[in-house]
């Protein structure tokens, strides 16, 4: 019961006790009893009978309260226990308890568990090992849905490990794969990652697209993606370094001859990519503006090898 609930009882019973006594008090003083008083005896008492009824009410209403809080807190340990049963079940998964290796599925299975029980903290620290150059033990898919759930997650440090995790990976992605790459930053943004992660992300982008394909789909994938951050970052200075990114495309966007550009669920039109093209500034930060320069040099000469369609087989699912 909270300090509110017990000043209300406490005020309750008072009412109570002066209720119970206020009747003898009354009759034995300024209204004994005499001839022609009846009546106002009558309402006196009427008056007390509704004051305690009120009272009874009130000690009611609080008692209920009490229950109910009761039964919140009771259901809320509930659900952690079974959270916490859930991510035990989760980690047996990912690392038996015979000893024995875990198939991919079941790895795949106890990693995505954990990030639909809100422990994306916990699964994205397992990622470092199973997603590793070496001995991949997960599929790039499966990685990159744990780091995306680690991205919506409110721990800054899963965010971060995340952001790491897909900068290392990035050159063996393909980028115009949406399975290879998080659906929290495609065409869109986490406005509140911390510095650190904001820039390992771009760089993850830079690297994922230099490492690719070079065709006209993987150019609009990478417009689409730059245009999100900067469309959806409020620090003017991440939008400069971004602008200038975009600036390094726009000259082979225009020989396109396209309007509108399409990746996943965004749809960015070609006066918009140009605004923000506009916007490029330098940062105060020398190091900062350094490396946004040297990722812009490295974007307009990979941007001027992409033409023609992809000509893979079944391109058209992997490219939106």
């Amino acid at each position: 019961m909270g300090k509110d609930d017990w000043k209300i009882v406490f005020f309750a019973v008072g009412i109570l006790l002066v209720m119970a006594a206020l009747p003898a008090i009354l009759l034995l003083g300024p209204l004994h009893m005499g001839d022609g008083e009846a009546t106002r005896l009558t309402a006196v008492l009427t008056l007390i009978g509704i004051l305690v009824t009120a009272s009874v009410a009130l000690i009611g209403f609080v008692m209920n309260r009490q229950t109910e809080h009761r039964l919140q807190t009771e259901q809320a340990e509930q659900g952690r226990q079974l959270r916490l049963d859930s991510a035990m079940r989760a980690g047996q998964l990912i690392a038996p308890t015979d000893g024995g290796s875990s198939d991919p599925a079941a790895l795949a299975s106890g990693l995505l568990a954990l990030t639909k029980l809100d422990n994306a903290d916990l699964a994205v620290p397992l990622l470092v090992d199973l997603w590793c150059p070496e001995n991949p033990r997960v599929s790039h898919e499966t990685a990159v849905l744990v780091i995306d759930a680690a991205l919506r997650s409110p721990s800054s440090n899963a965010q971060l490990i995340a952001a790491e995790l897909l900068c290392r990976h990035s050159t063996r992605l393909n980028p115009c794969q949406s399975l290879h790459w998080p659906s929290a930053v495609e065409g869109c943004w986490v406005p509140d990652l911390s510095p650190r992660a904001k820039l390992l992300l771009v760089e993850a982008l830079v690297n994922m697209t230099l490492a690719g394909p070079t065709h006209e789909s993987a150019l609009r994938a990478v417009a689409v993606r730059l245009y999100g951050i900067w469309r959806d970052d409020p620090d003017d200075r991440v939008r400069g370094c971004i602008g200038k990114l975009v600036e390094s495309l726009i000259g082979r966007l225009n020989d396109l001859g396209y309007k509108d550009f399409m990746q996943g669920t965004q749809q960015v039109m070609l006066s918009e990519l140009q605004q923000a093209a506009r916007s490029r500034s330098d940062n105060p930060d020398g190091y900062l503006d350094r490396l946004s320069t040297k990722f812009a040099d490295d974007l307009r000469g990979w941007a001027q090898r992409c033409e023609g369609l992809p000509t893979e087989p079944g391109y058209l699912a992997t490219a939106d």
